[in-house]
């Protein structure tokens, strides 16, 4: 598997936290987002990474891992948020890729494609609820209030050839039609609106 990473920051600071780490026979990849209108939303969003990839690294065969890894990250940005009498909170997606198969986990709306067959499949649904007037609102999220005991799970056979794309709405709200003929622009300033991050997965062999 190759992997390669574009980010952009649409302000001083990028909100966004991207996370690989190599386990055994196994790559876990986390990518969050720090939650707009709340306070540190990069702190928020490298808190939640660093807070699954500890938990999953040291507990790989636990039973509800991904509900148990999201809680873990959900309380340590709890710490966090005291530390710094603070509103954090951020959106999150996270992979296991083996040879043969990615199992994901989400919370929000950053999203997983698979690009297969000159066809663009999102894996991931949005946790968003349509509030009118083109407005969106996140219905899940981690905030350091606790979770719900239903974190959505897939687990998606991998084939020779497979891209996979993860990537913030900053990202896919511009350049989606870009993936859906498999590949992943740089992103271009001059019509960012967010911070803009995408992280492309190849899969050589299965």
């Amino acid at each position: 598997m190759t992997t390669e990473l574009f980010t952009k920051d649409y302000d001083s600071q990028n909100e966004d936290y991207c996370k690989v780490v190599e386990l055994e026979g196994r790559t876990l990849v986390i990518m969050a987002d720090g939650m707009g209108g709340l306070s540190l939303g990069a702190e928020a969003a490298e808190c939640v990474c660093e807070g699954i990839a500890e938990y999953v690294s040291k507990n790989l065969e636990a039973d509800n891992l991904w509900q148990e890894a999201f809680k873990y990250a959900d309380n340590k940005l709890h710490e966090l948020s005291l530390a710094n009498h603070s509103n954090m909170g951020a959106v999150v997606t996270a992979l296991i890729i083996t040879e043969t198969s990615c199992e994901v986990a989400w919370q929000g709306n950053v999203r997983l494609y698979l690009y297969r067959d000159n066809q663009l499949q999102q894996l991931t649904t949005d946790h968003v609820m349509d509030i009118g007037y083109g407005q969106k609102m996140l219905t899940r999220c981690l905030k350091g209030g606790g979770l719900r005991d239903d974190v959505p799970t897939k687990n998606i056979p991998l084939q020779t050839g497979d891209i996979l794309f993860l990537c913030t709405d900053g990202f896919y709200n511009i350049y989606e039609q870009d993936l859906s003929s498999g590949n992943a622009s740089v992103p271009k300033e001059d019509i960012m609106t967010d911070d803009a991050t995408c992280l492309t997965l190849k899969i050589i062999s299965t």
